[in-house]
């Protein structure tokens, strides 16, 4: 079994997972609009209200669409079409897109691919793109990557996320589709526009996931910058993942990310330990280590035995760049110097795309990131679970 699956690691194919080809991601969400105007960039649409055709919509034309007495109201921009339950556009050919305003918001347009379908949600409305999954893929590694990175990171950040999106499908499932648009899913705001490289190390990694050694589906987690070591996942949240295991990385440390400053007056520093942990303030050996903190690695909490000061919670409590930081009393200051940007698990960004500009592949960016996983393609998960 062991040597068979060494075969089908090698083998990229794009058939075979037909039921992971289309996701639904809620649009604009969170901030749904109560009125839209939308138009093909590209292609054409057939717009259907209540399952049946009302109107087809080609390049240069657009059309209203708002909510309305618990309905979606259609009209062109100079007389009204209808009422309907629920409203869709669906492309008539391959690569057709179409772009979505918000009306009267102040917002900037969004170009989105494929299919739509819009309802009621009380007074706003509800859009869901049904989008194929490469095409979603390439949207979010622009998001979150941007246009000025090495092709090598962009399959790095492809194959990240077409893994979580495939991971998180029933995260929004009470809401009526599958991933949101926002950051606790990936952020996906537009097609990919800018760079092409984007959308050739989609297609150069087309299908490719990461799984774990049961050939699970791993959580692909990153962050902006690690700060020279990265964390355990149960240094951050409740369970411990295999291949998520702490490592020193010095790949990031000249980036704008590496270092950050906070500064207070001792005073308030104190009271927030004495409020928020109960920490011994008065007692001068914890105040001490309190107000000079130095640690020579990562660690995720104060080194004090009389009492707990979580980083996490510091970090949260006052809005810090990371959990990985120094205390330093100067006078009546207390500066907190911290390292990295983000929570530290899984891959550093910034990291990752210091490598990828040396020339290293984005498969061994991949490994040195997450321990003892396997990239693989779709229908090798597959078929391992029909056996």
């Amino acid at each position: 079994m062991r040597h068979f699956l060494c075969l089908l690691l090698s083998v990229v194919c794009s058939f075979g997972f037909a039921s992971n080809k289309v996701l639904q991601v809620g649009l604009f969400s969170k901030q749904e609009p109560s009125e839209i105007l939308i138009k093909p960039e590209i292609g054409s649409y057939t717009v259907l209200g209540n399952g049946l055709q009302i109107l087809e919509l080609k390049k240069g034309q657009a059309i209203r669409i708002k909510s309305e007495n618990g309905l979606v109201a259609v009209s062109t921009l100079d007389k009204a079409i209808g009422t309907y339950a629920e409203v869709r556009l669906e492309r008539k050919t391959w690569g057709s897109t179409m772009v979505i305003e918000r009306v009267n918001q102040g917002h900037k347009a969004h170009e989105y691919h494929d299919d739509f379908v819009i309802t009621p949600k009380g007074s706003k409305l509800k859009i869901v793109n049904h989008v194929y999954i490469e095409h979603y893929v390439s949207g979010v590694v622009e998001s979150e990557a941007g246009s000025r990175e090495p092709k090598e990171y962009y399959k790095v950040q492809a194959v990240i996320c077409r893994t979580y999106a495939l991971n998180n499908r029933m995260k929004h499932a009470a809401e009526g589709f599958q991933l949101c648009d926002q950051v606790h899913c990936q952020v996906y705001h537009n097609k990919s526009r800018h760079n092409p490289d984007i959308l050739k190390a989609t297609q150069e990694t087309i299908g490719i996931v990461i799984v774990d050694s049961d050939i699970n589906l791993v959580t692909a987690a990153f962050h902006s910058n690690c700060g020279g070591h990265t964390c355990n996942s149960e240094d951050v949240w409740s369970g411990a993942l295999s291949y998520l295991r702490a490592r020193e990385d010095d790949n990031c440390l000249e980036e704008p990310h590496s270092y950050w400053r906070k500064s207070t007056t001792t005073g308030e520093w104190m009271a927030y330990l004495k409020r928020r942990f109960n920490y011994p303030i008065h007692d001068e050996e914890a105040r001490q280590v309190a107000l000079n903190y130095c640690p020579d690695q990562r660690y995720h909490r104060l080194n004090d035995s009389v009492a707990w000061v979580d980083f996490k919670t510091v970090r949260k409590d006052w809005g810090l760049r990371s959990a990985y930081f120094n205390i330093e009393q100067v006078a009546d200051s207390v500066i907190l110097e911290g390292r990295g940007y983000g929570h530290g698990v899984g891959l550093c960004q910034e990291g990752a795309m210091n490598m990828a500009k040396r020339g290293t592949s984005y498969s061994d960016i991949l490994h040195f990131y997450y321990a003892g996983i396997h990239l693989v393609n779709l229908s090798v998960i597959e078929f391992f679970r029909s056996e």
